[in-house]
């Protein structure tokens, strides 16, 4: 049955690049559920469709992050091409490269009024959830070599897309000290010795 999927999803593919493209159809926005986080800490992100001129159909994607520095758990589509009977979804995972290839398409009987109410406040493509290894500032990213929408009029549209950053702090790291401390300590030092030069020469003339 996979197979089958996989197989139907590519032939959707090599039809749509047949096809005509429309620009500017919707906005597909990357979000996390903070801005900042701690070595360790779970960072869940969602792709979300906004603004999309007509109902969607179908879509392909690749998700680009930093391997090195976040440890991709799992990930799961969302339900704006599945009319209540199925959709067709496939995924690549390149763990060396850090990119995450989705597809997602509805079924070519798929009640449109059905696609169209679930889409019509925007919509989710779907959800990730990471593991932070490494403290840093990363992104996450679309690659615009291969991103598109099926529009229901069978065109091929082509979104915008904003990313996100993520800051990632080592909770274990010691602080540096501040420059305050670091220029009192030569002062105390030099008092010190002041002090004691003082003592030395009284004793000396006592």
């Amino acid at each position: 049955m996979n197979l089958l999927k996989t197989t139907c999803c590519q032939l959707i593919l090599a039809c749509l690049l047949l096809l005509s493209t429309s620009a500017n159809a919707a906005l597909i926005r990357i979000q996390t559920d903070q801005q900042q986080y701690q070595t360790g800490d779970t960072v869940t992100a969602w792709l979300r469709v906004e603004n999309a001129t007509e109902t969607l159909t179908g879509f392909f994607l690749a998700l680009q992050y930093q391997p090195a520095q976040l440890w991709l758990e799992s990930w799961t589509f969302g339900t704006g091409f599945n009319d209540g009977f199925g959709s067709y979804a496939y995924s690549a995972h390149d763990l060396i490269n850090g990119k995450l290839s989705l597809e997602e398409y509805a079924d070519w009987a798929a009640d449109l009024d059905l696609l169209m109410a679930q889409q019509q406040q925007g919509f989710v493509l779907a959800a990730f959830k990471f593991t932070v290894k490494k403290a840093g500032n990363f992104v996450l990213e679309l690659d615009n070599s291969y991103l598109g929408f099926l529009g229901q009029s069978a065109n091929m549209l082509s979104p915008d897309w904003a990313g996100v950053s993520i800051q990632v702090t080592d909770p274990t790291a010691v602080p540096a000290p501040p420059s305050a401390l670091l220029m009192l300590c030569p002062l105390l030092w030099l008092s010190l010795r002041r002090t004691l030069s003082v003592k030395r020469t009284k004793a000396m003339l006592s």
